[in-house]
Formats: structure tokens, sequence, C-alpha cells
């Protein structure tokens, strides 16, 4: 599927090179350029490195924890954001509530109605 201008290129070698799934597979690729055996070689090395290998699975895993938690925390400081909108919003609704009913005890008493006395009629 490579392009004339690929294989001008040796694209298409290299991407062999990275797709193979042997070391002979990998060896019969790179046995005629030195570029690429050098890639190769270091492709195994890194490979047959156990403690290399275990570097790069333990960096992922962090990489992957910290995406996690920075997930979280974006998530947790919306949810903050939006929480304290909405108690500003209830602080502000009970302040009207307040003023309002304020207003309705100073009405009654100056009618000389008392809040029992509401409470009794009912």
């Amino acid at each position: 599927m490579a392009r004339l201008e690929d294989k001008k290129q040796k694209v298409d070698t290299w991407a062999k090179l990275f797709k193979a799934t042997t070391w002979e597979e990998i060896k019969m690729i790179t046995k005629e350029n030195p570029s690429m055996n050098s890639t190769a070689e270091t492709i195994f090395l890194s490979n047959s490195d156990y403690a290399i290998r275990e570097q790069c699975r333990v960096r992922e895993d962090n990489i992957a924890h910290e995406k996690y938690q920075k997930e979280c925390l974006e998530k947790l400081t919306k949810e903050n954001e939006d929480l304290t909108k909405e108690i500003y919003n209830l602080a502000k609704e009970n302040n009207t509530l307040a003023e309002e009913n304020a207003r309705l005890l100073a009405l009654l008493k100056e009618k000389g109605i008392t809040a029992e006395s509401i409470g009794d009629s009912n």
C-alpha cells in the first residue's frame, strides 16, 4: 500500500521494521541498512532488559495515574464551584425570605395581630 514516494524514502521498510513480530524478521529487514540495524539493536536491548521494561511500565502507570488524578481534581473543582454557587443562591434566597418574614411580622404588629392568634384561628 506504500506510494512510490514512500518507497523512495524507505518509509515502507521502516513500517515493516516497526510491525515486525519476531527478531528473525527484524534481522532480515535491517541486514542491508546500518541505521535500521542500530534501531533494531536498541529495540532488542530495550525489550530484553527486564529492569528497563519494568521502569517503562512503572512510568506509563504513573503517567496514567497522574492523568486520572488531574481529571478527578478538575471534576471535583467544578463540583465545588457549582455547590458554592448553589450555597450563595440559597443564602440569598434565605435573606430575601427573612426580610419578607420581618416585613410581614411588622405589618401584623402594626395591625395589632400576633403570630399566636393567627395559629389559633386555624
